[in-house]
């Protein structure tokens, strides 16, 4: 798949319907935009060293032809249109030699309870291209009210291994529900499949979901 396709695969959580927030590598600090065709991710390129100044990278990627390139800006945001200097070259490397692999994610800000993201990759120095990309993983958090509680249901989507994790359970609130809450098989029950369990609304995927667990 390219960028753009990525990008399309949901527009708005599934389970509050408010618009998705697109981020690269991490929650890392970062400014996304789009230009000519691109998607621009901006981060800031510090100095290595004390009293150096610090300015800021753009990783440019084509939307269609997963092809990348760096674009450097100085301290008043104003990018280096032709030529920029061989020091921030060499920052940008030390930098993606820190970052290491690259991911590209979708989520959901408000609600906390849906998020994808591509498969890891690398940036290509040589051919100016990335790694193939793919749909890797998909959460989706759920839950329905019950006496004294909530049940909930995570579900994480392992596109690459066509499988589907499954903790469920009761809790006393809905937190447990949201993809950054520390809940684990300690405290929920745990279930794998050997398909991708498809998400359709949260109401008809947790009866499902009940199904499957009376005959797991």
């Amino acid at each position: 798949m390219n960028l753009q396709e990525f990008l399309d695969y949901r527009e708005c959580c599934p389970i509050c319907s408010n618009k998705l927030v697109t981020a690269f590598h991490s929650q890392k600090r970062q400014v996304i935009k789009f230009e000519d065709g691109r998607l621009v991710v901006v981060f800031r390129l510090d100095g290595l060293k004390k009293h150096q100044i610090d300015y800021k990278v753009g990783y440019s990627f084509c939307l269609t032809d997963n092809t990348w390139y760096a674009e450097f800006y100085n301290q008043d945001d104003k990018r280096f249109e032709v030529d920029s200097p061989g020091f921030l070259r060499e920052r940008f490397k030390e930098l993606d030699k820190n970052l290491g692999g690259y991911k590209f994610y979708r989520h959901c800000g408000w609600c906390r309870r849906y998020n994808y993201s591509t498969n890891t990759f690398n940036l290509n120095f040589k051919t100016g291209g990335i790694d193939k990309l793919c749909m890797c993983m998909e959460y989706i958090g759920m839950s329905a009210p019950i006496d004294k509680g909530f049940k909930i249901y995570r579900m994480l989507n392992d596109y690459m291994s066509n499988k589907t994790t499954l903790l469920f359970g009761k809790q006393s609130d809905e937190e447990a529900a949201k993809y950054d809450a520390s809940v684990g098989p300690k405290f929920l029950d745990l279930l794998e499949t050997n398909s991708i369990i498809k998400f359709s609304s949260p109401q008809e995927t947790a009866d499902r979901i009940d199904k499957l667990i009376v005959f797991s």
